[in-house]
């Protein structure tokens, strides 16, 4: 028997032997060009990576053992304690402690990871859980800092009437090779403690971003200069914040003192963040209230009247971090007033940046009433830029009938701060306004080189006498590049510039390098 196949007469078995051979080859075609899937890979549910709730930054491998180590807690006067000692790759998800007594305030808390030489964490223990100021205990409910007092308990004769709160920290404290807690205190301490975390295998890809926090006070503060909240140098961001003020200074409301501002990437791409009120900044309206969010609350506020209030008040960037690539200066202007503050925030080890040549010393003179408009902000004033142009100031300057006193200050990270060189009265930046900065450049060589500047308002630039740019930024802070000629040895630079109010809302800083 046979059949015909494209015209041909084929022997039946012939033809069932072509086809069970044509299907064996499509099957093997299909096997080659399908992927191997490892089983396990193709059964877990979860992501390679997530985002930390409370910091969505900080992106934390999904392939992990949870792990719990517990420690009971009995400080000798002057011995260290230690909480947890790992080795390996891990992060800390949340750390938990009580103890038998309410005074913490010789307890301090050190945090170690990895082989820094220097904890990226030593503060007293109150302040790092936000307890600032000596202030009673208060609940905090945010996403970062979670305390629950138990003086609220009253008919339990078991719980010690001393007893201080739970206290709990959910900020996310990656390691690669080690995590060292300890705890250090002048007197005898009893307690527990808690540490949740996650270990990690050898092969798992870890964050180079590490936790870093810094505490900061003052008793009082000075209207004379800014209050440092945090200061932060390499790549990093800024997670969150707790501040607190007690007030002393009663002639006005506390939150009367314009604000916080962020001075960002001095030494590579300068730009800043403006405050508004201290309470608008934490996002109230008119003053503190008792309110609590995941981002945002005030967790303590004694209120005796308009003009005498005390408080603390929390802001963690979770949905929108303040990233810094070479530097931050977190600053609050300030009243003669108590203040603390801890800042939180993560930081790629050995990632300093600096480009170009940043001077650090500058002489400054003003103000000026002539920054009112651009007009009159440019009248020449020959006479006021020869003096200031000379390669030694006098003690004073003198125009027309009247004396300036030249101030000295020094610049960080190329920031000059001019804000706080007139004191007044409320803490808000001068306007309409300017200033006259100075600084020696000094060159091996004469050469051509760069002058990056950054300002905002108006700016008018003059190297050893002669002006080479006049520059407009009204709307906003930015960053101007200026040719200029250097001659071998010192070089006088002056800028004159002003402030007005703007979308950044009265910053008064330069910022200056030489590229």
């Amino acid at each position: 028997m046979a059949q015909v196949w494209r015209g041909v007469k084929w022997p039946w078995f012939a033809v069932v032997a072509a086809v069970v051979i044509a299907n064996y080859i499509m099957i093997f075609q299909v096997v080659a060009q399908a992927k191997v899937v490892n089983p396990k890979t193709a059964l877990d549910p979860f992501p390679t990576t997530y985002a930390d709730p409370a910091v969505p930054l900080i992106q934390l491998p999904g392939k992990f053992r949870s792990r719990r180590s517990t420690a009971n807690i009995s400080a000798e006067a002057g011995k260290r304690v230690e909480v947890i000692n790992v080795k390996g790759a891990g992060c800390v998800r949340h750390l938990w402690f009580v103890f038998g007594e309410k005074n913490l305030d010789d307890l301090e808390i050190e945090i170690l990871v990895d082989d820094a030489t220097e904890p990226q964490v030593r503060m007293p223990f109150r302040s790092f859980f936000g307890a600032l100021l000596g202030f009673e205990d208060y609940h905090i409910n945010s996403a970062g800092v979670v305390n629950f007092p138990n003086f609220t308990v009253k008919n339990d004769p078991l719980i010690p009437p001393k007893a201080s709160p739970g206290w709990n920290i959910y900020l996310p404290i990656p390691f690669s090779s080690r995590c060292q807690i300890s705890l250090y205190s002048k007197s005898p301490k009893n307690g527990a403690a808690m540490v949740d975390w996650q270990q990690y295998g050898e092969d798992v890809e870890l964050t180079p971003l590490r936790f870093h926090a810094q505490r900061t006070i003052a008793q009082p503060a000075s209207p004379g200069k800014p209050f440092p909240i945090a200061e932060a140098q390499g790549t990093g961001f800024l997670a969150g914040y707790i501040m607190g003020w007690r007030q002393k200074d009663h002639r006005d409301m506390v939150f009367h003192n314009s604000g916080t501002r962020m001075l960002i990437d001095g030494q590579t791409d300068p730009h800043v963040i403006g405050g508004h009120n201290v309470e608008d900044d934490f996002g109230f309206s008119w003053g503190f209230n008792d309110y609590q969010t995941r981002w945002t609350g005030c967790p303590y506020r004694h209120n005796r009247g308009r003009n005498d209030q005390d408080g603390v008040f929390y802001r963690f960037f979770g949905p929108d971090p303040i990233l810094f690539r070479s530097s931050l200066i977190f600053t609050s202007n300030a009243r003669d007033d108590d203040y603390e503050a801890v800042s939180y925030f993560y930081k790629t080890e050995n990632s300093n940046v600096t480009r170009g040549y940043h001077p650090k010393k500058w002489n400054v003179i003003g103000p000026f009433a002539d920054g009112s408009t651009f007009d009159v902000f440019k009248q020449p004033a020959d006479e006021l830029v020869r003096q200031l142009s000379q390669p030694d100031l006098p003690a004073k300057i003198s125009m027309g009938m009247k004396d300036y006193a030249v101030s000295e200050m020094d610049s960080t990270f190329g920031w000059l701060r001019l804000e706080h060189i007139v004191q007044h009265r409320p803490a808000y930046p001068l306007t309409d306004h300017s200033f006259y900065a100075r600084t020696t450049l000094i060159s091996d060589t004469e050469r051509k080189a760069t002058l990056r500047l950054g300002f905002d308002n108006w700016a008018i630039v003059y190297l050893n006498g002669k002006k080479v740019a006049t520059v407009d930024h009204t709307e906003e802070f930015e960053t101007a590049k200026i040719a200029i000629s250097l001659q071998k040895g010192n070089n006088e630079l002056l800028i004159k510039t002003n402030n007005r109010m703007n979308r950044d809302r009265h910053i008064w800083v330069l910022n200056c390098a030489v590229e």
